[in-house]
């Protein structure tokens, strides 16, 4: 028996234990009228997902009665501006107390189109886990994002569900743990197929995510990668393009091929461990560059067929361009700590297919894992007001002479003090370091780090770099190998 009619991937397992996040969140029932209508509108607002009453937080079942079943359908209508786009079922199922009940189950679709509202004029968003207030200037942003119609959501009036490829949608319901005579409910429950005059059409997303062959119908849904030789394309005799390879498969297969064509690509370099051995490590933190991809096709203005997602690397950096703006209220300055999806039926799937991450995890992640490579932040700018690109320095320079410095460093390791075996770890990571940095990392004081970086360059481990002793520049670096 089908769980829910209207989303056959749903059970009561699954409604008990899912993790809450952008696209699912589980309430009680005991929840006034007036709140609930905040959920919808910050739902609405978002990505769309369900909304389950009944449950409280812990996953206990304890159900609607009848009398809060007419408070929850009454409330868009007597709280919102305009009621949002919703499916609702109440679904029988027995209550933790041992009793019969019903779940009641709110499917929210995004709104495309139109800010949702409180009759008050307040505005909600679901950012992650969380429902949010918006203020005056994040309201204005969205206001102006959601007069452009959701491009993803439109649909292809030549394209049938013969132009999408079976196996990939088995291989998706599977994931669901739904059976694969449930596949067409699947897609409608996620808004990617919908009936027009007695057919099912298929929409700009489902082209997207399932898609035989999308470019048929879209021409710029397609990631190029191209690598050259050195630090710039050239042009002419000096032409230094290497590799030139374009991925125009359904998005979940590009994405998995990105991947592969990625890793073999990334050379290796030697970072300094704590203790004392260079290691081999990728050119890059593998994560930070997936997710710069998975960012890139699940973001990008689809709307702009005339462009593509363009990965280019380089010796020194790797660059990831995608056609359109960000998004909506995200900003280069916010981007670490705002969501918000262009394209929220696609962020939904490949959120599915486990790509996606919650809580805009993903673009956090980036920064710390290229910290952690003692590489420099990536840098997120919008160079033509009409693209997206992310720019991931390697620091080649420096890493190249860590060869170098591999042996005379693990000659002299064991006989150094805690401190100056920490010291040495960030200077021959970073390449160089000045005093104010060290205090910074290791918290110890000026002049206990000004004694250690002395002795050790008496020692020759270290060499100083200054024009005069109070040079305000002065910096170290392992002294070069002899």
């Amino acid at each position: 028996m089908t769980f829910s009619k209207i989303d056959p991937s749903l059970s009561a397992e699954k409604l008990r234990s899912m993790p809450e996040g952008q696209f699912f969140d589980r309430k009680s029932a005991r929840l006034a009228a007036k709140d609930f209508a905040h959920q919808l509108s910050a739902f609405a607002n978002a990505s769309g997902g369900l909304i389950a009453m009944g449950i409280e937080d812990d996953g206990c079942f304890t159900g609607v009665c009848t009398e809060k079943e007419n408070e929850f359908r009454q409330a868009a209508f007597d709280y919102l501006q305009l009621p949002p786009d919703y499916q609702v079922e109440m679904v029988p199922c027995t209550l933790d107390n041992g009793e019969s009940g019903r779940l009641m189950l709110f499917h929210v679709a995004p709104s495309a189109n139109e800010i949702i509202k409180m009759k008050n004029g307040e505005a909600y968003l679901r950012v992650g886990d969380a429902t949010r207030k918006l203020n005056a200037e994040t309201l204005a942003a969205l206001e102006y994002s959601k007069g452009i119609k959701s491009y993803e959501s439109r649909l292809i009036d030549d394209a049938t569900l013969d132009d999408l490829d079976a196996d990939l949608i088995r291989q998706y319901t599977e994931r669901l743990n739904v059976s694969a005579s449930s596949a067409l409910d699947v897609l409608k429950g996620r808004g990617l197929i919908r009936e027009k005059d007695g057919q099912l059409k298929i929409t700009v997303a489902a082209v997207l995510l399932f898609g035989k062959c999308p470019t048929q119908y879209l021409p710029g849904a397609r990631v190029r990668f191209l690598r050259y030789e050195g630090t710039t394309a050239q042009v002419g005799e000096r032409f230094n393009l290497i590799k030139d390879i374009t991925l125009e498969k359904a998005l979940p297969l590009t994405v998995g091929e990105s991947r592969i064509l990625l890793e073999s690509q990334m050379r290796e370099f030697q970072r300094l461990d704590r203790d004392g051995v260079f290691r081999k490590i990728p050119e890059y933190p593998s994560f930070a560059w997936m997710e710069g991809i998975v960012n890139a096709v699940t973001h990008r203005d689809y709307s702009l067929q005339g462009d593509y997602i363009r990965v280019v690397m380089y010796d020194d950096r790797l660059e990831i361009s995608s056609p359109g703006r960000l998004p909506s209220i995200v900003t280069v300055d916010n981007i670490q700590n705002t969501r918000f999806s262009r394209n929220p039926l696609i962020a939904r799937v490949l959120g599915d297919f486990g790509y996606v991450r919650e809580l805009n995890e993903g673009v956090k992640r980036i920064y710390t894992d290229m910290e952690s490579y003692f590489l420099d932040p990536p840098v997120f700018s919008e160079p033509n007001y009409n693209t997206v690109l992310l720019v991931l320095k390697n620091n080649i320079a420096a890493r190249s002479l860590r060869r170098l410095e591999s042996q005379q460093v693990q000659q002299y390791w064991k006989e150094l003090e805690p401190l100056d075996r920490e010291l040495v770890f960030y200077i021959a990571n970073l390449d160089k370091c000045t005093p104010r940095v060290l205090i910074e990392t290791t918290g110890k004081s000026r002049p206990t780090i000004l004694q250690h970086l002395k002795k050790m360059v008496a020692q020759g481990i270290l060499t100083e770099h200054a024009t005069s002793l109070k040079d305000p520049r002065k910096y170290y670096t392992l002294q070069a190998a002899k």
